[in-house]
């Protein structure tokens, strides 16, 4: 008997062992949905004395997606300096408090906001300066996974994909500041937090916004990071867009077709606007990130002169 409960014990282990390292392997290779295939191929352009060359050109290998430009976000890097590259001709100054930091995407419309909620501490945002606030005026709180609209604000979860939506369509809004946002989904299976894919229509002091949750996990896939996009609905002026504490003309310009997306097919060029970037021979190199991801073929230098 002895020996035959041994063997028990014996294969229970083994059973257990193989959950441990199939639940363990799910955790490790999990794949996050977001980002592109896409991978970057870039044709140098010329550089002078001027502050208008056309740097570089960008396009995607064949078999691509079209990017929708309200999540994607650009950049050039030379020596020490950082140009961001936008197809409105506006870049915001980055708003960084150490708990929320946001950066206007490359339609110059639309923000990236990552909020740290590693504190104990509750945190305020405030979608018309698109930084953070307190507690006596703002759009949305956040303590770790709990998200609160702001005190009279009102809000609607849609299924639509969020570069659709340009426009306040007279939503009927069913969400109030006393319901706890359902924004995401737990997965047993990885032991991860994983956003939903509804946008969030939110009124916020007469303007209305379209929010969505993008990530709980920053680039280190560390947890408590929430990553969301931003942006007002119509032609809306708001401080985030006027401010000029807030706001900057962008040193390097996005000539793309203006039709809203980065096409598959499409030929992009980045130049510099009315701003010396690179002068005679200069080393540049390119960032390109969608949905907060690098796109891949970026990051390479290009010696230009």
């Amino acid at each position: 008997m002895p020996r035959i409960d041994r063997r028990i014990a014996l294969m229970a282990l083994f059973m257990v062992s193989i959950v441990s390292t199939g639940y363990y392997l799910n955790i490790v290779t999990y794949e996050n949905t977001l980002g592109t295939q896409n991978t970057l191929a870039v044709k140098k352009g010329v550089s002078t004395d001027s502050t208008n060359d056309v740097l570089l050109d960008l396009s995607f290998a064949k078999g691509g997606e079209n990017l929708s430009w309200n999540s994607v976000q650009l950049e050039l890097n030379v020596e020490d300096n950082t140009y961001p590259c936008m197809v409105g001709g506006m870049s915001s100054v980055a708003q960084d408090n150490g708990t929320v930091l946001s950066k206007l995407n490359a339609d110059g419309k639309t923000f990236t906001i990552n909020i740290d909620t590693n504190s104990e501490d509750t945190q305020y945002l405030d979608l018309h300066t698109m930084s953070v606030s307190n507690e006596s005026s703002f759009s949305l709180s956040v303590l770790q996974t709990d998200i609160f609209l702001g005190e009279g604000r009102e809000g609607l979860a849609v299924s639509e994909d969020f570069s659709q939506i340009e426009t306040d369509e007279q939503y009927v809004f069913d969400e109030d500041d006393e319901e706890r946002l359902e924004w995401y989904s737990y997965d047993f299976s990885v032991h991860r937090i994983v956003p939903d894919s509804e946008v969030y229509i939110l009124e916020d002091r007469g303007v209305v916004f379209k929010v969505q949750f993008l990530n709980y996990y920053n680039s280190d896939d560390a947890p408590r990071h929430i990553t969301l996009l931003a942006a007002p609905l119509g032609n809306v002026s708001i401080p985030a867009l006027t401010d000029e504490s807030m706001i900057q003309i962008a040193p390097c310009t996005v000539l793309d077709n203006g039709d809203g997306v980065w096409g598959a097919d499409e030929v992009i060029s980045l130049q510099e606007n009315g701003i010396g970037i690179c002068e005679g021979e200069c080393t540049v190199t390119v960032v390109a990130l969608f949905e907060e991801k690098r796109i891949a073929g970026a990051d390479s230098n290009y010696l230009l002169g």
